[in-house]
């Protein structure tokens, strides 16, 4: 079931928008500003029950939108001002998603006019030119052509798990090419079957090549399958995730991963796992990660402490990093009378922080994204939209493949909350 109206086009952009501050009323209000001469302002209740299909836009806005409608402005008010709100990397998924609930809208007519930019008629989807302007044209269809009044259960259809499957169906080929140019589904599956065998003696890190495309594509990696990996068309990645059941992450670019890495570091202090003046070194230095990503195999569960442990927690005989974090929070949680270290500190002092080599000290770096993550989730009660497939720091072998690691488990802490 599909229907095309305001409900299911915000939340279609919505799946794909900008992580960094666009929320549902922003990209509303750019959408109406782009065609009305005097600045509107919808409210944030209006704008949820206008998203969850409950009404539509209407009143002074609606006149005001229905009386510029012609805008000879629009479409350049659209590009400078909608581009920055989405994801700039998903803008043609955005333009299939809707073209798939198009061609399944049993209430619209085939040679039906559906975008009001470029021209498009329902059965032209085929060939949509520009992605851009087909978002924008379709916009100005469903201002005049659709309601959004008890569309309720349409609005409610449209999940990222309903657009990765609309992506897969949607029938992108042109009618006109060579036949012996189309890529079948059933190809794209076999090719996905292919890759998954010719790796898979590493297949457990299979959800990396998904950081590692986003981070830097063009990247020669240590590990051969990130780079096959990023050479895959965009229909081919989905596939291959899907076949591994890896959801696809929504990420506009590496800085968006990056700046993660300030929130972290803002929360360990709060957490007490680190000071201030030592927070700095995860911003500085985990970028860096890449230009130590050799093949040289990582103890990925060192024996943490050069001191007898006993001495800083009393009831254990060993410790790794992963459960020094865990225990410092226990015990600090406790209000126990014994002195804590605390445990970013305690590393910076005793193994050496100022003067090891950078490779070290990256190294330790991401081993304590990744050993502090789930108490970060747990003490600030992040809850995950959807289970991500992360695998275990015991299947990583280089710095690369623990970067990469790191920054899945930022996205699923700060991104996938």
């Amino acid at each position: 079931m599909s229907k095309l109206c305001l409900s299911t086009y915000l939340k279609v952009l919505l799946m794909y928008k900008n992580p960094q501050g666009s929320g549902q009323r922003k990209i509303l209000n750019y959408l109406v500003n782009c065609i009305c001469t005097n600045q509107q302002n919808i409210k944030d209740y209006e704008v949820s029950k206008i998203i969850n299909g409950k009404k539509g836009i209407e009143g002074v806005v609606m006149d005001e939108i229905l009386s510029n409608i012609h805008n000879p402005h629009y479409i350049e008010a659209f590009n400078s001002k909608i581009y920055q709100l989405l994801n700039p990397s998903k803008l043609d998924d955005i333009a299939k998603v809707l073209a798939y609930i198009i061609q399944n809208d049993s209430n619209i007519k085939d040679t039906c006019v559906v975008d009001y930019v470029s021209g498009t008629s329902k059965d032209k989807l085929d060939n949509i030119k520009n992605s851009n302007e087909f978002i924008a044209g379709v916009f100005l269809y469903i201002l005049q052509c659709t309601e959004n009044v008890h569309t309720e259960i349409y609005s409610s259809e449209i999940t990222l798990n309903f657009c990765e499957n609309s992506l897969l169906k949607f029938d992108v080929t042109p009618k006109n090419i060579n036949y012996l140019n189309i890529v079948m589904d059933s190809d794209l599956e076999s090719q996905a079957k292919a890759f998954c065998r010719k790796y898979e003696n590493s297949i457990e890190l299979l959800p990396l090549c998904q950081i590692a495309n986003i981070v830097n594509p063009t990247h020669n990696h240590a590990n051969k399958m990130y780079d096959e990996y990023c050479d895959c068309s965009d229909a081919l990645k989905r596939e291959i995730m899907k076949e591994n059941d890896c959801p696809m992450l929504n990420v506009a670019d590496e800085y968006a991963l990056y700046r993660l890495l300030s929130r972290f570091a803002d929360d360990i202090e709060k957490m007490g796992l680190a000071s201030r003046d030592k927070k700095y070194m995860f911003q500085q230095y985990v970028v860096k990660s890449l230009y130590y990503e050799g093949l040289e195999p990582i103890d990925t569960n060192p024996t943490f402490f050069p001191i007898a442990p006993c001495k800083l927690f009393p009831n254990h005989k060993t410790s790794f990093l992963s459960q020094f974090v865990n225990d410092y929070l226990y015990y600090k949680d406790k209000d126990m009378d014994i002195s804590l270290p605390i445990p970013l500190d305690w590393m910076f002092v005793n193994l050496n922080f100022g003067n090891c080599d950078e490779k070290d000290l990256i190294f330790w770096l991401n081993l304590f994204i990744t050993s502090s993550c789930y108490d970060i989730q747990a003490y600030f009660k992040y809850d995950s939209k959807e289970e991500l497939s992360i695998p275990n720091i015991e299947d990583t072998k280089t710095i690369e493949d623990l970067f990469f690691l790191s920054l899945l488990m930022l996205y699923d802490t700060y991104m996938n909350s």
